[in-house]
């Protein structure tokens, strides 16, 4: 019933919507006279709840099956789970690129069959919360209907138009549906969110994860439809290279980066995707640097983003590290900015150990050529 559910949540959320404003549209012939002063604040409050439904959601149901619920974040404010309860963290989070967001932690991965788990435990963590929204929008609309709350009917429209739908359509939605059909996205997900939890992975599940990413990449066609979940495996790849100084690499890889520039049309035209087209060029440039100690073929890989614009979080310290290590502008002063970190990360031990190796890895290069 909750799979069906999930399905068509966009179609419900519209048919709601249709039937909701035409309820509105007749009341308000009648009746002008709301108070539409309270509408905004309405609005917010309704918005924090739906915001923290959601992310209890995902957690405490990804906790249910395996995973480990450590900290929720809402808007500023981080709260870290300790025994069963949120205590909340005394500096403010810049943990901004969400209004709210559930850390889950992986549990460890060493075979197949556990990779299998835990792909079962994402999908049920990520449906709970637009499930969340959609009872807790059902709820709503028949309080306002049976109270005659015209405002918080108006109010429960607003949240599903402008978070709740298009949350699911370019959110959970998407990676419920990209982690049922696709095995190298899913892969590489599992291993991102094994080294950026805040619950210690063993380096068995680590290399586990990674053989199989570098077994993706090595048995892969690389074609367009596969492109965007390659590019995200690479650049993991890479990024493991560089912090353990690692040139055997899978050779499919460099196949990868040249058909990412060559169809870099397919990243460019969403935000999201366009961040992991910049995100592989880049680390690619730094590898070639670090490891290979071939300048001319990172010179090469730059022209394909020195004028792309670097807005996403973290993309713009990866562009400082590469035009620093090119020669091109002194930039020890933003690499060594934490405040440029992608704040989605702040705080996970594994991703802030590799960012300081990089970080580590450029200066000493710069310092010796």
């Amino acid at each position: 019933m909750k799979n069906k559910l999930i399905k068509i949540l966009p179609y419900i959320g519209g048919a709601l919507i249709g039937f909701v404003g035409g309820l509105i549209g007749i009341r308000l012939s009648i009746n002008l006279d709301l108070n539409w002063i309270y509408l905004i604040p309405i609005v917010i409050l309704q918005m924090i709840v739906f915001v923290v439904v959601h992310e209890l959601s995902h957690g405490f149901v990804g906790e249910k099956n395996g995973l480990k619920f450590t900290v929720l974040y809402l808007g500023p404010f981080a709260f870290k789970r300790e025994n069963n309860k949120f205590i909340k963290i005394k500096s403010f989070s810049k943990q901004l690129a969400y209004a709210g967001r559930a850390q889950i932690d992986n549990f460890e991965i060493l075979t197949e069959e556990d990779v299998e788990k835990a792909r079962k435990a994402w999908i049920k963590a990520l449906k709970a919360g637009p499930l969340s929204d959609l009872i807790l929008g059902i709820i709503t609309i028949c309080t306002g209907v049976i109270f005659k709350w015209d405002l918080l009917i108006i109010s429960t429209v607003i949240i599903f138009i402008f978070i709740s739908i298009p949350s699911y359509i370019m959110g959970d939605g998407k990676h419920v549906k990209l982690i049922k059909n696709d095995k190298i996205f899913t892969d590489v997900i599992l291993y991102t969110y094994s080294i950026v939890g805040n619950t210690p992975i063993s380096r068995e599940s680590i290399s586990f994860l990674l053989q199989t990413i570098e077994s993706d990449i090595e048995k892969t066609n690389v074609n367009k439809k596969n492109l965007i979940s390659l590019a995200i495996s690479a650049q993991a790849i890479y990024m493991e290279a560089i912090c353990n100084n690692k040139e055997d690499l899978p050779k499919n890889i460099n196949k990868i980066v040249e058909m990412a520039i060559e169809n870099k049309k397919i990243f460019l035209n969403k935000q999201i995707e366009s961040s992991y087209y910049k995100s592989l060029i880049n680390v690619a440039i730094m590898y070639e640097v670090l490891i290979k100690d071939n300048k001319e073929r990172a010179l090469d890989l730059y022209k394909h983003v020195k004028n792309e614009k670097h807005n996403m979080p973290g993309e713009k310290l990866d562009f400082y590290r590469v035009e620093h290590l090119l020669g091109i502008t002194n930039r020890k002063e933003e690499i060594l900015n934490e405040n440029l970190i992608n704040p989605i990360f702040k705080g996970c031990e594994g991703v802030e150990y590799m960012e300081r190796r990089i970080n580590e890895s450029i200066l000493e290069k710069t310092r010796t050529i």
